[in-house]
């Protein structure tokens, strides 16, 4: 089994600080991924507040009130997790915190529609996809709150 670069660091950094335990990591990933998008297919973010950074709130609610200015809303359905995966550990030095980039891989449905048409959409199943990200999390004291949601780089070989 090949351990990667991030796994190996890991491993050095669980022994100085249970933070950087991999598994507490995924975990909260997943329980960030659920109720971020929860709070997007209802339209109220206020809940993940304690889960993601000033910055990344404050993102987040731009979002939603552009969306909600324009009468649009997400329509998430049947969204769940088929890998995650913790692919860079940082740990904090020069006033920058400790954080740790996962990929996380899903299937379902997450678009936005008009929310006029929201109830037209019955048949679903055209619309399933698998969707790839890049999630970065920092440490907040003795928990990590996501920072930021970005589409993974493609690589292009030569």
């Amino acid at each position: 089994m090949k351990v990667s670069i991030a796994g190996a660091k890991l491993s050095h950094l669980v022994q100085k600080d249970e933070i950087w335990d991999h598994g507490s990591m995924i975990e909260q990933l997943k329980t960030v991924f659920y109720k971020l998008k929860k709070a997007k297919s209802n339209g109220n973010i206020e809940d993940l507040k304690k889960y993601l950074t000033a910055a990344c709130y404050e993102k987040l609610g731009q979002e939603m009130d552009a969306l909600e200015r324009t009468g649009r809303t997400w329509v998430i359905k049947n969204l769940f997790i088929k890998e995650a995966a913790v692919v860079k550990v940082s740990e904090g030095k020069n006033n920058k915190p400790d954080c740790f980039t996962a990929v996380i891989k899903t299937i379902g449905i997450e678009i936005i529609s008009d929310k006029d048409h929201v109830k037209e959409l019955i048949n679903y199943s055209n619309r399933i996809q698998n969707f790839s990200e890049h999630w970065t999390f920092v440490r907040i004291g003795d928990w990590w709150a996501l920072d930021g949601i970005t589409l993974p780089r493609k690589i292009h070989r030569q």
